[in-house]
């Protein structure tokens, strides 16, 4: 294979990912055939005996294992590294591949040079759709999001703007960010920003790099013709306590990095609602599992 011009480099990054692994690589290597491809598993440090899955039934990836779990971005960056595709295929570990739904992406993709990024329509391993295109994260979204209004609002332009709750996901159409479990990137893009943020090393990593992309002058694209299955939460789901902190204090994080020096006052007050926000939040989430514990045991 390494004398073959290779169009895509398909990066899988795997974390104690056993219960997926067998049927996200099974499609994801039928979706692939045909097209010259290389297949790079990167390995957060898996105890689960998805290196042993790998070896055994894919001798002919490249695997990199990491030994300990350095983070989504850290792992992606590696990948990146290691591969030598025309095309970036940066994918979760939780997805099962529609036939079809690759070349798709890569024939969309290639027909416009202004795209930097195309992402496919989601849906849950049971068929109903997963709504998770938003746009940039701004300071109002926070006040709005702490104000309740997106949630007593949840389709409204303005109230749902980031979460695009309006947006039915059944169009092709230019969004911010298309949902980071899959991301399908130029070479030539991702040597034009460079990689991944590794400040963000679980959330947002994918928002920033969407802001890179969209702020060199290149469009995002949702293509809801390529259909991929999702399971959401295979790795980040197993502690959603802490998951709930990560993503308060990365958005602060994101917001920080593009804040101008006269918009301190505000970002330091969206500072203090999203920790202020974490209190009910997390009871929130308590509550609905003690409930959801209750109903089981009766």
């Amino acid at each position: 294979m390494s004398d073959r011009v290779l169009t895509i480099s398909a990066i899988v990054i795997v974390y104690d990912g056993i219960q997926f692994l067998p049927d996200c690589l099974r499609t994801l290597v039928a979706d692939l055939e045909g097209i010259p491809h290389e297949l790079i598993l990167v390995d957060n440090g898996s105890v689960d005996g998805s290196v042993e899955f790998i070896k055994e039934h894919y001798p002919s990836a490249v695997l990199i294992e990491n030994g300990c779990n350095l983070g989504f971005a850290r792992a992606v960056n590696i990948g990146l590294k290691a591969s030598r595709g025309e095309y970036m295929y940066v994918l979760n570990q939780d997805l099962r591949f529609r036939q079809g739904a690759t070349q798709a992406l890569l024939d969309r993709l290639k027909s416009e040079p202004e795209i930097g990024f195309i992402g496919p329509k989601f849906v849950h391993f049971e068929g109903y759709l997963q709504k998770f295109t938003r746009a940039f994260p701004t300071y109002r979204h926070v006040f709005y999001h702490f104000l309740l209004l997106d949630r007593f609002f949840p389709h409204h332009r303005e109230f749902s703007h980031w979460r695009m709750g309006w947006f039915d996901h059944e169009s092709e159409t230019y969004v911010d960010q298309p949902m980071g479990a899959v991301m399908m990137i130029p070479r030539r893009i991702v040597e034009e920003i460079g990689l991944m943020d590794e400040s963000f090393p679980l959330l947002f990593n994918d928002v920033d790099y969407c802001r890179r992309i969209h702020d060199a002058g290149y469009r995002l694209l949702y293509y809801p013709t390529a259909v991929i299955e999702h399971y959401v939460g295979a790795s980040t789901g197993r502690r959603p306590y802490r998951l709930k902190v990560i993503s308060h204090f990365s958005m602060y994080r994101y917001l920080k990095k593009y804040a101008r020096w006269y918009e301190f006052p505000v970002l330091w007050l969206c500072g203090l609602l999203l920790i202020g926000g974490l209190v009910p939040s997390i009871g929130i989430r308590f509550l609905r599992k003690l409930l959801g514990s209750t109903v089981r045991r009766v």
